[in-house]
């Protein structure tokens, strides 16, 4: 049976509080001398777009952006093409940011791409969210258990629908199919297969509370398990309390700008998302989809991305979804 490897870090609160600064350093003297520009390399329906417009919400409200802050979506190659338009096209510019998630670490791996985190510098990590397993209202299954008896009755035709293949999700399913011992299929959809769930045209999603919530709360949805306790939803069984012991790759979401950006800047824009993560707005956000609140930034945040790069590497390759690297033959 596949087992990962047990160097494999999946970061959680108490991981992550290894890298974190006792507080933020105090703001430089750098400021911004024009509209800063978040920069979300997903759809605006998508659960990352909420943590960017949550962060937004917060800059405007407390007036932190002395010349103004938008955001917007640059959509493409999973990701590829915001990275590429901050880190390459921006390369420097202190006036803009992307929203930092596994998926951007992660996809560069997979596609084989060089517009990876080396191009970038970290700001901060704010929050980590859940995951959860959710069916449609009307789905027989009950349970994590269900699912898995289901798929191993009837292997290959119990359809795992999300977003696109490599991102936390996928992987997640993947390792809890090879753990549990049954085969199922991912099937990647435009709007992470939300529309596909409510029509009963796939047996389950994994998503974050985000993306979710108001369909659960419209009686449409019913979550069967999480990747950790759900403060609105207590009832609900997390994946080890079901049964499950595999490692779970957490969701986190935060940050980042070109690598040539001054340290200035970053100490400038830490000090503000500090601000932000401890507003009354940022923390209502925090509270409704059940986030958990995390800090890791500047070089700390930098050394961790570069060991996720690493552990995502090793992960990617003992899943067989990428090729290993051929050994060259000596002349």
């Amino acid at each position: 049976m596949f087992k990962i490897s047990q160097k494999f870090i999946a970061y959680g609160a108490a991981g992550l509080a290894a890298f974190a600064f006792a507080s933020a350093p105090a703001q430089a003297a750098w400021k911004p001398t024009k509209e800063v520009e978040l920069i979300a390399h997903v759809k605006t329906s998508s659960s990352t777009y909420a943590f960017a417009s949550a962060v937004l919400s917060a800059l405007k409200a407390e007036k932190l952006m002395p010349k103004g802050v938008s955001l917007r979506s640059v959509r493409g190659s999973r990701g590829g093409k915001a990275r590429a338009y901050v880190g390459v096209k921006n390369k420097g510019n202190p006036h803009m940011m992307q929203a930092l998630t596994p998926s951007q670490i992660n996809n560069p791996i997979l596609a084989k791409s060089k517009v990876d985190y080396k191009l970038f510098r970290g700001i901060a990590m704010m929050v980590v969210t859940p995951l959860n397993i959710a069916v449609n209202v009307k789905s027989p299954y009950k349970s994590m258990q269900d699912i898995v008896d289901d798929a191993k009755k009837r292997p290959g035709k119990v359809i795992h629908g999300g977003g696109a293949f490599g991102n936390v999700a996928s992987l997640v399913g993947e390792l809890w199919s090879r753990e549990a011992g049954f085969k199922h299929v991912y099937a990647a959809f435009e709007k992470q297969g939300m529309l596909e769930l409510l029509g009963g045209h796939v047996a389950f999603g994994m998503h974050n509370p985000a993306q979710i919530d108001k369909f659960v709360k419209a009686g449409k949805v019913r979550i069967v398990a999480a990747s950790e306790k759900l403060g609105s939803y207590p009832d609900v069984k997390t994946f080890k309390e079901s049964g499950f012991n595999f490692p779970i790759l957490k969701q986190y979401r935060g940050w980042w700008l070109s690598k040539d950006v001054s340290d200035d800047a970053v100490n400038y824009y830490i000090g503000i998302m500090d601000k932000v993560r401890k507003s009354d707005s940022f923390k209502k956000y925090e509270k409704k989809f059940n986030m958990t609140s995390t800090w890791v930034t500047g070089k700390d945040l930098d050394a961790m991305l570069a060991n996720e790069y690493k552990n995502y590497l090793k992960l990617d390759t003992e899943l067989d979804l990428i090729g290993k690297k051929k050994k060259k033959k000596k002349k």
